[in-house]
């Protein structure tokens, strides 16, 4: 089998020193990667780490190589589930005085054949891109991910119509702003326009979806006159970002709608506050 290389990439408007920093030091990467107990850089080095408090799969590591505030190579094995073994490669490299680059590469995952599915290098790919792209940019553009959730004394179908019914969105919406309401089909690759009566608001896609269950959205960009504008310095440090709704059935009378969203800092307390406003709506219109 020929050597499975996947690789990430992408530019953070960071300073290089920072972003090597945010992943190598534990005290900073716990907060957007994993909690790696004994970490270190020192070449010959080892160090352990399970993805979750469940303790599963474990990842045994050993450093490879290093040149600090550079380039950062460790093994990457899982010892539970194979005989495998494979490199990872951080690379940090600087744009200019407030710029920088990562890139990450994982080369022979086609060691983890003897594991199954679940470690191929699709999966890994998307598990690389989802920690880089979203978790670490997220940390470093102060952005959070926040929770809401609900229980509705109504069946999942009954409380996706009244998220998504067109007419009932308006009226959910109300607490972010007047007049909300979006333009397109929720299904799975489409585009939908979020926007307010003059026309401004954002577009994003549609990234999963299930109907009467789940749909996931990323937030590509920004609108306005209801065009798609050009990502400019501000919306390049939220694109991406992802708001997804979840609809799980407690019994056949009750739906529990979860609710997790991006945000950016400085929109934090608004979302706090208006979002369980919101969904005391969306509750009251799946009730009726």
């Amino acid at each position: 089998m020929k050597n499975k290389k996947v690789e990430t990439s992408m530019q953070f408007d960071v300073p290089a020193r920072d972003l090597w920093d945010a992943i190598t030091n534990p005290s900073h990467f716990k907060k957007w990667y994993f909690h790696i107990p004994h970490f270190t850089t020192t070449v010959g080095g080892i160090f352990d780490f399970y993805e979750s408090e469940a303790r599963k799969y474990l990842h045994h590591c050993k450093v490879l190589e290093l040149e600090p505030g550079k380039k950062f190579v460790h093994s990457w094995e899982h010892p539970e589930q194979s005989e495998g073994s494979s490199v990872v490669t951080w690379l940090v490299e600087p744009v200019d005085d407030h710029h920088s680059r990562l890139t990450l590469t994982h080369e022979g995952i086609e060691s983890f054949a003897d594991a199954g599915e679940g470690f191929s290098p699709e999966k890994y790919q998307q598990g690389w891109d989802a920690i880089i792209k979203r978790s670490l940019r997220n940390y470093l553009y102060l952005i959070e991910k926040l929770h809401f959730s609900i229980n509705i004394n109504a069946t999942k179908e009954k409380v996706w119509e009244a998220l998504w019914n067109k007419e009932n969105y308006k009226i959910w919406t109300t607490p972010f702003g007047e007049g909300s309401y979006y333009h397109g089909d929720l299904k799975p690759n489409s585009r939908v326009h979020f926007l307010m009566p003059d026309g401004s608001g954002m577009y994003s896609d549609v990234m999963f979806f299930k109907e009467n269950a789940l749909v996931v959205f990323k937030h590509i960009g920004g609108m306005k006159g209801c065009k798609e504008q050009e990502l400019d310095e501000k919306t390049t440090r939220w694109t991406g970002c992802f708001e997804v709704y979840r609809l799980i059935e407690i019994n056949e009378n009750t739906t529990e709608l979860e609710i997790e969203v991006d945000i950016t800092d400085e929109h934090i307390e608004f979302m706090k506050k208006r979002f369980p406003m919101a969904l005391e709506k969306v509750k009251e219109l799946s009730e009726k």
